[in-house]
């Protein structure tokens, strides 16, 4: 008999179909929360079911018999929810990846083990408030590692990216970060599951949300500081050198003060790349933009050589002002990338640029990193193919506001085919240009020199998560092992 704080309030929608087994039950629940967490992602964008979207998983998982059955619910929803949000990803590796998917599943099974263990713990002693912290926490740390720690490490569709069109609650990534954001839409839906059988600490919940939401309101309506600029970021997919300068060149982009071109514009020979340069100088001769030219060199013998992949950094007399080499290489993509160790902004004419290129805008260390330096602007090369589709285009897109609002500094990101983007440091898209476009998206950005409360300590609140859930999961499995020996 399961004590009736532990109880899952669904059964009763099943009275009318009997046939369906208390098992089956718990795992259309947890395919439910798969298939409400995709919905609260682009292209849908329902950010608001990003708060409720766990509850049918939580009610599943804290009434499940033990923890092997919590875990398996979460990787049931796991596989929904990465398997339809992410089938893109067999356009890139195939039919490996449903190997990242199931991965990724695993994580949130993990997850789902701790919930049912914690509320074990805490919901025998009737601290409800102590569960719902520890599962906010343990998201937060079991997020950041999947993100930013392992070797494959992967930031798409952190569930804190859900809330990119809710500009006021967006704001509290200046606070403490996007993870942490993550944790407090985890913190809402343990809150609300607990509601059909027990009390839950609301009042508290719905106290914080509208101190975050009043003040992220008020800081939208700050107004814009630094200086201001004309970008022109070039969209285009040809790899086409007279291409690139065309759309650099033509109307309103020959007058921008900085011109971005995507990633992996042009090949670099191994030896002698001065002579690309000077062409490259020579094809924008007329323009007076700083220009961040991305490009790549690819050795003969990979087997001796690794590959470069880098923007360079051009003066309008088309000096070389500084390199940037890329900081995250994607992990089986570019698996001949050595990556950047220390990443450091280019002091310009213009200002003090911070490059970031694709990937690396996906992970919180390199923006903030760079506003640390003196950056005062992000500008982002990027390659989003074509094949990859729209979802894959639209879901990267939305990574981008995050990082404006944690560094405090505007980004402009030039994409292959999509979606190029100007995006303030609030982290509102000024202008952008849609997926399978080709074109100069034209427009005014600003330089400051940024800065927020997560720049400067508040990066440290997803450490510090990701080290108690450790530290939970090692006490566990101890407690665990030391039962098994004593009996």
């Amino acid at each position: 008999m399961i004590p009736i704080y532990l109880q899952s309030p669904i059964p009763a929608l099943y009275s009318g179909v009997p046939s369906l087994s208390p098992a089956v039950r718990s795992y259309l629940l947890a395919a439910a929360s798969g298939l409400l967490l995709t919905a609260s992602f682009p292209p849908f964008g329902a950010w608001p079911l990003a708060w409720v979207a766990l509850i049918p998983l939580l009610w599943a998982v804290v009434a499940a018999p033990d923890a092997k059955a919590a875990a398996n619910l979460g990787a049931v929803a796991g596989l929904v929810f990465y398997g339809i949000s992410l089938h893109w990803l067999v356009r890139v590796f195939g039919p490996v990846a449903a190997a990242f998917w199931c991965l990724f599943a695993l994580l949130l099974a993990l997850h789902s083990a701790l919930v049912w263990k914690t509320a074990r713990l805490w919901l025998d002693q009737g601290r409800e408030g102590a569960w719902v912290a520890t599962a906010a926490v343990t998201w937060v740390g079991i997020e950041y590692f999947r993100s930013e720690v392992w070797s494959l490490n992967c930031s798409w569709l952190a569930l804190g990216y859900s809330q990119v069109p809710n500009a006021p609650l967006l704001q509290s990534c200046a606070l403490f970060g996007l993870y942490v954001l993550s944790g407090l839409i985890v913190a809402a839906n343990a809150t609300l599951s607990l509601l059909p059988n027990r009390r839950a600490p609301v009042a508290r919940m719905l106290a914080a949300a509208f101190v975050l939401a009043a003040w992220g309101t008020m800081r939208l309506r700050q107004p814009d500081a630094g200086r201001t600029a004309r970008v022109a970021l070039v969209q285009d997919e040809n790899y086409d050198l007279r291409r690139f300068d065309k759309l650099s060149l033509d109307g309103a982009a020959k007058d921008a003060d900085l011109l971005v071109w995507p990633e992996y514009g042009f090949t670099v020979p191994e030896n002698n790349p001065e002579p690309l340069r000077k062409l490259l100088a020579q094809g924008l001769k007329g323009s007076k933009a700083v220009a961040v030219l991305s490009g790549g060199i690819f050795p003969d013998d990979l087997k001796r050589g690794f590959e470069q992949n880098f923007s360079w950094v051009l003066s309008p007399a088309g000096e070389l002002l500084g390199r940037y080499d890329k900081h995250h290489p994607i992990p089986f993509v570019e698996p001949r990338l050595r990556p950047n160790r220390t990443p450091a902004p280019v002091v310009t004419p213009l200002g003090v640029i911070g490059v970031q290129i694709c990937y690396d805008l996906d992970f919180e260390d390199g923006a903030r990193r760079l506003q640390r330096q003196g950056a005062e602007i992000l500008a982002v090369p990027d390659l989003d193919p074509h094949e990859w589709g729209s979802w894959q285009h639209r879901q990267h897109s939305a990574m981008t506001p995050a990082r404006a609002v944690e560094s405090g500094l505007w980004v402009a990101r030039a994409a292959s085919s999509g979606d190029s983007q100007i995006v303030d440091s609030r982290g509102r898209t000024r202008a952008e240009l849609p997926p399978m476009v080709s074109a100069a998206l034209v427009g005014e950005v600003r330089l400051t020199a940024g800065g927020t409360l997560y720049t400067r300590i508040g990066w440290i609140l997803p450490r510090l998560c990701f080290l108690l859930t450790a530290l939970l999961i090692g006490w566990i499995a101890a407690t665990a092992l030391s039962t098994r020996f004593t009996a």
